[in-house]
């Protein structure tokens, strides 16, 4: 497994010694694990990425940060999967796991409200449509309980962290 640091400077083995822009992800599986820490539930991502690090999957890139852009799309281009692990508010029942495929929606780039406002999914379907990011990319999602100021999970949402690593296991294994 190939290892790189988060947009926050979290160091994990294989890529502290390397600038993170110069990483190559060709043909690789990248796992991007999503969220702030401090907004509790929110920070489940970067746990899970946590816990897929440790499991050494080969041919897997974790990456860690707060957020995405689409300067930080661009760097994964050439991977041949995204599978991207966030908190993800549907009204469903705390702690329960969504899987959702990015599928281009159609229409003109011109209908996005702004740059400067791009939800997860806007921001893939942006990436896909002008060929920044041409692989696929699935969105393994928790339904958060709490994202208030704080850290921790609750309780709802620590016990799904197992469930969503397999899930994102079985995303990386799925052709």
């Amino acid at each position: 497994m190939t290892t790189t640091q988060g947009l926050e400077g979290k160091s994990t083995s294989a890529g502290a010694d390397q600038d993170p822009w110069e990483l190559s992800f060709k043909g690789k599986r990248v796992v991007i694990g999503l969220g702030n820490p401090y907004m509790r539930d929110d920070g489940v991502g970067t746990l899970v990425a946590e816990e897929l690090r440790r499991r050494e999957l080969a041919g897997v890139v974790v990456y860690d940060c707060q957020a995405l852009d689409l300067s930080l799309l661009w760097q994964f281009r050439d991977a041949s999967k995204v599978v991207v692990v966030d908190a993800v508010a549907s009204g469903g029942v705390a702690g329960s796991i969504s899987t959702y495929a990015i599928k281009p929606r159609g229409g003109s780039l011109l209908e996005l409200p702004s740059l400067h406002s791009l939800q997860l999914f806007d921001l893939f379907d942006l990436a896909g449509q002008n060929g920044t990011l041409p692989c696929p990319v699935t969105i393994v999602g928790v339904e958060p309980k709490d994202c208030s100021p704080g850290e921790g999970l609750t309780e709802e949402v620590s016990a799904a962290i197992p469930r969503l690593v397999d899930s994102v296991i079985r995303e990386l294994e799925a052709r």
